[in-house]
Protein backbone atom coordinates (compact mmCIF):
# COMPACT_ATOMS: atom_id res chain seq x y z
CA UNK A 1 0.00 0.00 0.00
CA UNK A 2 1.38 3.43 -0.97
CA UNK A 3 2.12 6.00 1.93
CA UNK A 4 -0.26 8.67 -0.40
CA UNK A 5 -3.35 5.70 0.50
CA UNK A 6 -1.81 5.15 4.14
CA UNK A 7 -2.44 9.10 4.79
CA UNK A 8 -5.53 9.52 3.01
CA UNK A 9 -7.14 6.83 5.02
CA UNK A 10 -5.94 8.07 8.18
CA UNK A 11 -7.48 11.97 6.87
CA UNK A 12 -10.49 10.03 6.75
CA UNK A 13 -10.66 8.35 9.94
CA UNK A 14 -9.52 11.52 12.34
CA UNK A 15 -11.92 13.13 10.25
CA UNK A 16 -15.07 11.14 10.55
CA UNK A 17 -13.59 10.27 14.26
CA UNK A 18 -13.70 14.49 15.03
CA UNK A 19 -17.88 14.38 13.60
CA UNK A 20 -18.80 11.22 15.59
CA UNK A 21 -17.05 12.46 18.88
CA UNK A 22 -18.51 15.81 18.81
CA UNK A 23 -22.28 15.12 17.19
CA UNK A 24 -23.20 11.70 18.33
CA UNK A 25 -22.97 12.82 22.15
CA UNK A 26 -26.29 12.58 22.62
CA UNK A 27 -26.86 10.55 26.06
CA UNK A 28 -23.96 11.83 28.08
CA UNK A 29 -24.02 11.32 31.60
CA UNK A 30 -23.44 14.22 33.68
CA UNK A 31 -23.18 14.11 37.54
CA UNK A 32 -25.27 16.73 38.67
CA UNK A 33 -24.96 18.88 41.80
CA UNK A 34 -27.12 17.22 43.81
CA UNK A 35 -25.22 13.82 43.18
CA UNK A 36 -28.33 12.15 41.12
CA UNK A 37 -26.62 10.23 38.32
CA UNK A 38 -29.30 10.38 36.20
CA UNK A 39 -28.93 10.65 32.21
CA UNK A 40 -28.28 14.65 31.32
CA UNK A 41 -29.31 14.81 27.25
CA UNK A 42 -27.20 16.72 25.14
CA UNK A 43 -29.25 19.01 22.71
CA UNK A 44 -28.47 18.18 18.58
CA UNK A 45 -27.11 21.00 17.12
CA UNK A 46 -27.62 20.88 13.57
CA UNK A 47 -25.56 24.28 12.29
CA UNK A 48 -22.24 22.44 14.66
CA UNK A 49 -22.89 19.00 12.80
CA UNK A 50 -23.21 21.20 9.52
CA UNK A 51 -20.26 23.15 10.72
CA UNK A 52 -17.98 19.85 11.46
CA UNK A 53 -19.15 18.04 8.13
CA UNK A 54 -18.00 21.36 6.38
CA UNK A 55 -14.41 21.38 8.02
CA UNK A 56 -14.00 17.71 7.13
CA UNK A 57 -15.07 18.11 3.40
CA UNK A 58 -13.15 21.37 3.13
CA UNK A 59 -10.12 19.13 4.29
CA UNK A 60 -11.34 16.34 1.54
CA UNK A 61 -10.99 19.51 -0.87
CA UNK A 62 -7.62 20.33 -0.04
CA UNK A 63 -6.03 16.72 -0.43
CA UNK A 64 -8.06 16.14 -3.74
CA UNK A 65 -6.32 20.01 -4.78
CA UNK A 66 -3.25 18.68 -3.37
CA UNK A 67 -2.68 15.08 -4.58
CA UNK A 68 -4.12 16.11 -7.79
CA UNK A 69 -1.79 18.81 -8.69
CA UNK A 70 1.18 16.46 -8.26
CA UNK A 71 -0.42 13.65 -10.58
CA UNK A 72 -1.02 16.23 -13.38
CA UNK A 73 2.79 16.24 -13.80
CA UNK A 74 2.97 11.94 -14.30
CA UNK A 75 3.96 10.78 -17.54
CA UNK A 76 1.44 8.26 -17.51
CA UNK A 77 -1.86 9.38 -19.15
CA UNK A 78 -4.24 7.61 -16.26
CA UNK A 79 -2.54 9.33 -13.14
CA UNK A 80 -3.11 12.94 -14.85
CA UNK A 81 -6.31 12.73 -16.06
CA UNK A 82 -6.94 10.62 -12.09
CA UNK A 83 -5.43 14.25 -11.51
CA UNK A 84 -7.34 16.63 -13.09
CA UNK A 85 -10.42 14.43 -11.91
CA UNK A 86 -8.84 15.10 -7.96
CA UNK A 87 -8.44 19.35 -8.90
CA UNK A 88 -11.86 19.63 -10.28
CA UNK A 89 -14.29 17.84 -7.49
CA UNK A 90 -11.82 19.42 -4.90
CA UNK A 91 -12.89 22.59 -6.29
CA UNK A 92 -16.09 22.03 -6.24
CA UNK A 93 -16.43 20.45 -2.86
CA UNK A 94 -14.11 23.96 -1.75
CA UNK A 95 -16.74 25.84 -3.10
CA UNK A 96 -19.79 24.08 -1.78
CA UNK A 97 -18.08 23.41 2.33
CA UNK A 98 -16.82 28.02 2.22
CA UNK A 99 -20.81 28.34 0.79
CA UNK A 100 -22.12 26.29 3.52
CA UNK A 101 -20.10 27.83 5.91
CA UNK A 102 -21.27 31.17 5.27
CA UNK A 103 -25.00 30.31 5.13
CA UNK A 104 -24.20 28.78 8.64
CA UNK A 105 -23.22 31.95 9.64
CA UNK A 106 -26.40 33.57 8.09
CA UNK A 107 -28.49 31.32 10.28
CA UNK A 108 -26.89 31.68 13.23
CA UNK A 109 -27.57 35.92 12.76
CA UNK A 110 -30.88 34.70 12.15
CA UNK A 111 -31.58 32.23 13.71
CA UNK A 112 -33.25 28.77 12.63
CA UNK A 113 -35.97 26.35 14.34
CA UNK A 114 -33.44 22.90 14.74
CA UNK A 115 -36.15 20.89 14.11
CA UNK A 116 -36.66 22.07 10.54
CA UNK A 117 -32.92 22.96 9.86
CA UNK A 118 -32.35 18.96 10.78
CA UNK A 119 -34.76 17.42 8.39
CA UNK A 120 -33.41 20.13 6.17
CA UNK A 121 -30.01 18.82 6.50
CA UNK A 122 -31.05 15.25 6.42
CA UNK A 123 -33.27 15.42 3.32
CA UNK A 124 -29.73 16.84 1.18
CA UNK A 125 -27.89 14.71 2.65
CA UNK A 126 -29.85 11.74 1.58
CA UNK A 127 -30.38 13.09 -2.50
CA UNK A 128 -26.35 13.47 -2.03
CA UNK A 129 -26.09 9.87 -1.36
CA UNK A 130 -28.26 8.91 -3.67
CA UNK A 131 -26.52 10.92 -6.04
CA UNK A 132 -23.19 9.99 -4.68
CA UNK A 133 -23.87 6.00 -5.93
CA UNK A 134 -24.26 7.65 -9.93
CA UNK A 135 -20.97 9.08 -9.30
CA UNK A 136 -19.53 5.60 -8.87
CA UNK A 137 -21.65 3.79 -11.32
CA UNK A 138 -20.11 6.66 -13.65
CA UNK A 139 -16.99 6.30 -12.26
CA UNK A 140 -17.04 2.42 -12.72
CA UNK A 141 -18.51 2.69 -16.20
CA UNK A 142 -15.39 5.02 -17.17
CA UNK A 143 -12.78 2.99 -15.76
CA UNK A 144 -14.09 -0.34 -17.65
CA UNK A 145 -13.44 1.27 -20.98
CA UNK A 146 -10.94 0.08 -23.29
CA UNK A 147 -9.30 4.20 -23.30
CA UNK A 148 -7.01 4.81 -21.15
CA UNK A 149 -7.78 8.59 -20.62
CA UNK A 150 -10.93 7.54 -19.62
CA UNK A 151 -9.64 5.39 -17.01
CA UNK A 152 -7.93 7.75 -15.14
CA UNK A 153 -11.15 10.08 -15.38
CA UNK A 154 -13.04 7.00 -14.22
CA UNK A 155 -10.56 6.42 -10.90
CA UNK A 156 -11.08 9.80 -10.19
CA UNK A 157 -15.08 9.93 -10.30
CA UNK A 158 -15.12 6.51 -8.46
CA UNK A 159 -12.33 7.78 -5.65
CA UNK A 160 -14.61 10.77 -5.16
CA UNK A 161 -17.77 9.61 -5.40
CA UNK A 162 -16.96 7.01 -2.66
CA UNK A 163 -15.53 9.32 -0.43
CA UNK A 164 -18.53 11.50 -1.16
CA UNK A 165 -20.76 8.58 -0.43
CA UNK A 166 -18.69 7.31 3.10
CA UNK A 167 -19.44 10.97 3.94
CA UNK A 168 -22.98 12.06 3.20
CA UNK A 169 -24.38 8.65 4.27
CA UNK A 170 -22.83 8.84 7.70
CA UNK A 171 -23.69 12.30 8.22
CA UNK A 172 -27.16 11.27 7.05
CA UNK A 173 -27.00 8.51 10.07
CA UNK A 174 -25.55 11.18 12.53
CA UNK A 175 -29.02 13.46 11.55
CA UNK A 176 -31.23 10.69 13.46
CA UNK A 177 -34.80 12.19 13.49
CA UNK A 178 -36.45 13.14 16.44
Amino acid sequence: MSIRKIITIIFIFLSFGQIFSQVTDTTALNQSEDKDKSPSYHIYDPLQHQEKAMNVLLGWSVLSVGSGTAMIFSDRMLIRNFGWQNIAWGAIDAGIALWAKSSLEKKRVFGIDPVEERQYFRKVLLINTLLDIVYIGIGAALVRSSNEKLNGHGYGVLIQGSFLFLFDGINYLLTVPF
